[in-house]
C-alpha cells in the first residue's frame, strides 16, 4: 500500500460539484471562475507580449518590472513600502503562494491557528509539513473572530496564525479593531501571520479594504498573499504574489525557487504595464456588489435568512426555515429538484459542522442570477 501524507484529503467542493454537473443544464452557482471578462487593455497587452516572443524564463523571484509595479501600488493603496528586490515574490497564483509560505515555516509538531469555515488549501499544506491545525470557529451570524478564544489556545508551539480577509467563503472582513487585536496577541511572541488577501478589492458598501501590512508592527511578522486573478477576472492566468519583510522573504524564496522556477513571462510583462495605467480600483467590486444586491433583493421575502456579504463573491443562505436536512443533502436536493447548485458550508469545517447553511457564488451573469433566485424563492419547505 502506498503511504501518503494527505491520505484523508480529497477534492475540494467546487471541483466535486463541477464534475457532477458536467454537460447538465443545472444553474451552477458554485463555480469560482467569474462570468465577467478581464479588462480589454490587459488582454491587448497580453497579446502584445505573446506576439513579441517574450517566451523565455522570467527571473525566479518574478519579473522585476512587475515587482516594482506592485511595490508602487502597495505604497499608493496602503501607504506601505515593500522592496521589489528583497520583499516581493511573484508566484503561480495565491494557492501556490500559501502552500509555499506554510511549508517554509511549519515544521513537525508546530501548531497553526486557522479560522473555520476555512478555505480548503490551508489544512493540506499544514499537514503535509508535519504541523497540526488548531481550529477556531468564526462566530455567527456575521462570522467574526472571538479574540479571547484565540488567546486561550496560543502556546509555545504556535508557529502561525492564518487570516483571510475578505473571507472565503463567508464574505466577512477584518476590521481595524481585528487588526489591532491580532497585533496585540502576537506582540512579544515568535508567532508569524499569513494573511490571504486575494479578494482585497472586492468589498462592498463603501468599505475600504484592510491589510495586515497597514499595521507597521504586525507587518514585521506577516506574509501577505494576494493575486491578480480576482482583481482583474483572470484566475486562469495563475499569477499571484507574496509580500514579506526581507528576513522572512529570504526563507520563502528558498522553497519557492525549487517549486516553480518561473512564472508565465509574457503575462507578467502585460500585468507590469497594466498596473502602471490609470486603474480605478474603486469600481472593481461594482459588478459583484450589483449581483449581491440582486440576490438580497430577490430573496428578501423568501424563507432564507441572509446576512449580507461584506466582500468576495460569496453569499451564505440560512435554510433552517425550509428544511432540517443536512446541508450536503439539502444542496443535493436543490440540484435534483430545482436545478440550482449551491455549496454546503459544512465542507469548510474539519469536523463537518452543520449550521443549516449553504452558499452561492454570485459571480455569474445577471440572467443566471435572476433565474436562480426565482427558483430558490419558490422553494417549498422540505421536511
Amino acid at each position: 500500500m502506498i503511504k501518503t501524507k494527505l491520505l484523508n484529503i480529497g477534492k475540494d467542493i467546487h471541483t466535486v460539484i463541477n464534475e457532477l454537473l458536467q454537460e447538465s443544464d443545472v444553474l451552477n452557482l458554485t463555480q469560482i471562475s467569474p462570468d465577467f471578462q478581464c479588462p480589454a487593455e490587459l488582454s491587448k497587452l497580453a497579446e502584445k507580449y505573446f506576439r513579441k516572443g517574450y517566451n523565455q524564463y522570467a527571473h525566479v523571484d518574478g519579473l522585476l518590472e512587475l515587482r516594482e509595479a506592485i511595490s508602487e501600488n502597495m505604497d499608493e493603496l496602503y501607504g506601505v513600502k515593500y522592496s521589489p528586490i528583497n520583499e516581493i515574490t511573484i508566484t503561480a497564483g495565491a494557492t501556490q503562494a500559501m502552500f509555499t509560505a506554510i511549508s517554509t515555516f511549519v515544521n513537525e509538531g508546530d501548531e497553526v491557528v486557522l479560522f473555520e469555515p476555512a478555505y480548503s488549501s490551508y489544512v493540506p499544506a499544514i499537514v503535509n509539513s508535519g504541523g497540526r491545525p488548531v481550529f477556531v470557529q468564526l462566530k455567527r451570524p456575521d462570522y467574526y473572530i472571538d479574540w479571547d478564544e484565540v488567546q486561550k489556545i496560543i502556546n509555545t508551539r504556535t508557529k502561525l496564525i492564518i487570516v483571510n480577509t475578505p473571507h472565503n467563503p463567508t464574505g466577512s472582513i477584518l476590521s481595524e479593531e481585528d487588526i489591532a487585536q491580532l497585533r496585540k496577541i502576537t506582540n512579544g511572541t515568535k508567532i508569524l501571520v499569513i494573511s490571504n488577501e486575494t479578494f482585497e478589492h472586492i468589498v462592498f458598501d463603501k468599505r475600504k479594504p484592510q491589510s495586515v501590512s497597514g499595521n507597521a508592527q504586525l507587518a514585521e511578522r506577516s506574509i501577505v498573499i494576494s493575486s491578480f486573478g480576482k482583481t482583474f477576472n483572470i484566475p486562469g492566468w495563475k499569477i499571484g504574489y507574496c509580500l514579506a519583510p526581507e528576513k522572512l522573504m529570504s526563507q520563502i524564496r528558498k522553497s519557492n525557487m525549487f517549486q516553480i522556477n518561473s512564472v508565465n513571462t509574457p503575462l507578467q510583462y502585460a500585468l507590469a504595464d497594466y498596473l502602471r495605467t490609470e486603474i480605478d480600483y474603486s469600481i472593481i467590486a461594482k459588478p459583484y456588489e450589483e449581483n449581491r444586491n440582486l440576490v438580497l433583493d430577490r430573496l428578501m421575502n423568501s424563507r432564507f435568512e441572509i446576512v449580507p456579504s461584506k466582500g468576495t463573491f460569496y453569499q451564505l443562505l440560512d435554510y433552517k426555515a425550509i428544511s432540517d436536512e443536512k446541508d450536503t443533502e439539502f444542496a443535493r436536493r436543490l440540484i435534483d429538484q430545482i436545478g440550482v447548485a449551491l455549496f454546503p458550508l459544512s465542507v469548510f469545517y474539519h469536523d463537518s459542522v452543520d449550521n443549516k447553511m449553504i452558499g452561492m457564488c454570485f459571480n455569474r451573469n445577471k440572467e443566471i442570477m435572476e433565474d436562480a433566485c426565482e427558483r430558490l424563492k419558490k422553494l417549498n419547505p422540505i421536511r
